[in-house]
């Protein structure tokens, strides 16, 4: 019986993650390096240790991510000032239905809590989520399971009544490691082999989230003690 659902963030229910995409392919050009999707696509859904190692790896060690971040997030702030934070179709159905329903809402991101919580707040979705797991709260970062299980432990569930919404491989992977049900709902990234391997569904919205637990509601996993 599924009674908790933990949420990633960006690219799930923000459509951030092209937007953050499109502010890096911005600073690259600005200042003449090379980053490509193909490089941004290695750190989807890596916690920032791993994108600021592989941004070294690729690009240099004199690399000065945290100068050329700041032109990033300047970026990003403006364009959701001017245009309004991207929600993602069917965010709004789907926590709406989950709270009526009394499921436990979670969120676990590898953001850091002063983004996240900005960026709920602005989306207008915050009071949701009253368990929040930031990426600067675990040791390890996805794929590693630790978010999901700190968020399991917040929210007194144990993984196998749990179900992880996330969009990216390396959630997928943390999910599926972390002993809960997954569902991706891809946003760059389409699911591979290996995906399909671990997923209970791929949606394509979020609001396809709501059959998916009516149908699996009361229906115990085989794992469940």
């Amino acid at each position: 019986m599924i009674k908790t659902v933990i949420f990633d963030m960006d690219g799930l229910m923000f459509d951030t993650e092209r937007l953050t995409g499109d502010a890096w392919l911005q600073v690259g050009s600005r200042h003449g390096l090379p980053i490509t999707k193909t490089l941004l696509d290695r750190m989807r859904g890596l916690p920032l240790d791993a994108c600021v190692r592989i941004f070294k790896e690729e690009l240099g060690e004199d690399f000065d991510y945290w100068t050329l971040r700041k032109e990033r997030v300047a970026y990003v702030d403006q364009w959701i000032l001017d245009h309004g934070m991207p929600i993602k179709p069917g965010l709004k159905n789907l926590l709406g239905w989950l709270w009526r329903h009394e499921y436990c809402i979670a969120l676990a991101t590898s953001t850091y809590q002063a983004a996240a919580d900005r960026f709920l707040e602005l989306a207008g979705v915050g009071a949701y989520f009253q368990y929040r797991v930031y990426g600067d709260m675990v040791k390890h970062g996805k794929p590693e399971p630790d978010i999901f299980l700190c968020a399991a432990e917040k929210t007194r569930t144990l993984p196998c009544h749990c179900l992880v919404l996330e969009d990216s491989y390396a959630g997928v992977e943390a999910g599926w490691k972390a002993g809960m049900a997954v569902i991706m709902v891809p946003d760059v990234l389409l699911p591979t082999e290996r995906e399909y391997e671990r997923i209970s569904l791929c949606a394509k919205t979020l609001e396809d989230v709501i059959p998916y637990l009516q149908n699996n509601r009361n229906i115990n996993r085989p794992d469940n003690p």
